[in-house]
């Protein structure tokens, strides 16, 4: 019997066509339909036809594109003229990806680099020997994945590989958040030779469309934008990147962890396969669950199966293998943080009001349904009990803002007390080390209890950093660069009070303070980890301690502490990244993360609610030497 010829197009839009003109019923057919029904829900699919992105059709091709598998089902994959550069592109990348899951040969030795380097105007930067070591790594690679310690040097890294892996005249675009556009603007003067040919800077490219048309049109081949411009000129940048060999950097790389379930995923995967190279550099590519990682990976390695590894189950160790390279704090030589756990009775009033609480969460939460509606309402109790546990005025000016039935008596109390035990003693410490000349950073997720602290710390002249703090220059007293140059340069200022979704990256403070107090952490882990590296990076003085102080709300014996519950999931979370990037120094410290306006709608996941109900019902005893 012939076989049935099906062909691969690749259209003019960047979507996979599979054709074919043999009988309709045919066995091959029907299982490629329903492979593609089962994988990509946005196909289109007919008698003849099925339509879909290139990434999902390079996947399909991958499944069913082996000699064995193809005269097994009676058929033959023929690629059009159209598809055929990008199929061959495409298995070549896949067997390196198979090869260099297990052993992966460096190219070029560190001192090969290191004389390539300096013949391309990187001389400014001696890069040490693990950036050498990195750099070597991901040069032997067609696309790689930094995902080394904040303050390990990741954008000079980059900077390097891209002198070294694109040839010359290939344009560069990096897309970030906005915290990162100083590192890139200021990396090339900080690396490069003034004046070599290759030493351009980078243009940052912020205001829509027009803008970003307008930097891809002029002379410029260096650019550096954010996720937000990712989404608004999504088709311009697919444009370019269609139109010229672009060398595609994602920094910070898990904010792309939702895949298709998002804006800004789904735009990047379906741009996947454009760029001439592909890199992603992040400390925490796995920030809540193995599942965290998957998009990252079909992103960087489309159609390899990688992430669908993932979603199966397999160990995220076991499926990246030596796909990525990454720098510990151990071979930084930095010295381990000092944790130290504050246990804190509530007052009196704050302490009723979360009883109440506690058992609406707990009715909420023990008959919890999966979906939409049910999750929502879950994760709205634990704001509550979240801003309870910090904040009770907070709690109980969001009561009333929700026409919420609070006793009188009860609000009062609160009221009457004011600032809260937790905050109280975040300003002990504060102030014991303003007195003697050292200066902290106190971190808070709730823009509210940030502004409180402010007015609590007003002698201490504090600077305030969360999401409405514009960036701008230095120079400018009320940007977040004009407050950071204060919190470092004037001897007055003696606390920064920041939400980690808006400083928890893209800042340096560890040549100042040393001491980071956290009032509050939710269930997730980026800007945790993120804000400790804040002051714990590349750089400290010799001898230095760096300490943490994280305060927990304790309640009676049976009630359950929110607190106990968020650091008992962080450092489940802690542990599983831990195996990923198989890096010993992540049992020092626990995770936290992400999104400045609704930062915990967007980051308590399933199991975190199920912990919270067996801590509120008081089924754990809570061990504080354990937590994160």
């Amino acid at each position: 019997m012939e076989r049935l010829e099906i062909r691969i197009e690749l259209a003019a839009d960047r979507t996979g066509v599979f054709r074919h003109d043999g009988a309709p019923g045919h066995q091959a057919w029907r299982q490629l339909q329903q492979s593609v029904r089962e994988t990509t829900p946005n196909a289109y699919i007919s008698r003849d036809t099925i339509r879909l992105p290139w990434p999902a059709a390079l996947s399909i091709v991958r499944s069913y594109g082996t000699q064995a598998q193809q005269q097994l089902l009676g058929f033959r994959f023929v690629p059009t003229d159209s598809a055929r550069e990008s199929l061959t592109q495409f298995l070549r990348q896949l067997k390196t990806v198979q090869e260099a899951r297990g052993q992966l040969l460096a190219q070029l030795t560190p001192e090969e680099a290191s004389r390539q380097l300096e013949e391309v105007g990187f001389t400014r930067r001696k890069l040490t020997s693990f950036q050498l070591r990195d750099l070597t790594h991901l040069a032997a690679m067609p696309n790689g994945a930094n995902f080394s310690v904040p303050g390990a040097g990741k954008t000079s890294v980059t900077l390097a590989l891209h002198l070294l892996a694109t040839k010359p005249g290939q344009r560069m675009l990096v897309i970030g958040p906005k915290s990162a556009f100083p590192a890139w603007r200021e990396v090339v003067g900080e690396c490069m030779e003034p004046g070599h040919p290759r030493a351009e800077q980078f243009q940052v490219v912020t205001g829509g469309p027009e803008a970003m048309l307008a930097a891809f049109r002029s002379s410029s081949n260096r650019f550096v934008t954010n996720y937000e411009q990712l989404l608004s000129s999504s088709a311009e940048i697919e444009a370019f990147l269609a139109s010229n060999p672009v060398h595609l950097v994602l920094d910070e790389s898990h904010r792309m962890k939702a895949g298709y379930a998002s804006l800004r995923g789904a735009a990047l995967l379906n741009m996947a396969t454009l760029p001439v190279r592909r890199d992603i550099l992040s400390g925490t590519p796995m920030p809540q669950a193995p599942s965290d990682l998957q998009s990252q990976l079909e992103f960087l390695w489309p159609g390899a199966g990688l992430g669908q590894q993932i979603e199966r189950g397999d160990a995220p160790r076991t499926v990246i293998g030596n796909l990525y390279a990454r720098t510990t704090k151990r071979e930084l030589g930095l010295p381990p943080v000092n944790r130290t756990f504050h246990q804190i009775s509530m007052a009196p009033g704050q302490m009723a009001l979360y009883g109440i609480l506690r058992d609406e969460a707990l009715r909420q939460l023990s008959a919890l349904r999966i979906d939409e509606r049910t999750i929502l309402a879950a994760r709205r109790s634990v704001i509550r009990l979240l801003q309870l546990s910090s904040n009770p005025v907070l709690a109980v000016q969001s009561m009333i803002e929700d026409a919420e039935t609070i006793d009188s008596g009860i609000v009062d109390e609160i009221l009457r007390a004011g600032y809260s035990p937790k905050m109280r003693a975040a300003e002990s410490i504060a102030r014991e080390l303003a007195s003697v000349g050292q200066k902290c950073v106190i971190w808070t997720i709730f823009t509210e209890t940030l502004r409180s602290m402010e007015r609590l710390l007003a002698d201490l002249n504090p600077v305030t950093l969360y999401g409405q703090v514009p960036s701008g220059s230095p120079e400018d007293p009320e940007t977040r660069e004009g407050k950071i140059l204060r919190f470092h340069a004037d001897p007055s200022t003696s606390v920064m009070i920041a939400n980690p979704a808006a400083a928890g990256e893209g800042i340096s403070l560890h040549r100042v303070c040393h001491t980071a107090i956290y009032i509050d952490r939710s269930y997730v882990s980026t800007h945790y980890l993120q804000s400790i590296d804040r002051i714990h990076r590349l750089g400290l003085a010799p001898g230095t301690e760096t300490n943490v102080r994280i305060l927990q709300s304790t309640a009676p014996l049976g009630l359950g502490s929110i607190d106990h519950s968020v650091s008992r999931r962080l450092a489940i979370k802690l542990r599983s990244l831990q195996q990923l990037l198989d890096d010993p120094d992540l049992h020092e410290v626990a995770l936290d993360e992400e999104q400045s306006s609704n930062l915990i709608d967007l980051s308590v996941d399933q199991q975190d609610l199920f912990d919270l109900i067996e801590e509120l019902e008081g089924k754990i005893d809570f061990d504080v030497h354990d937590g994160a």
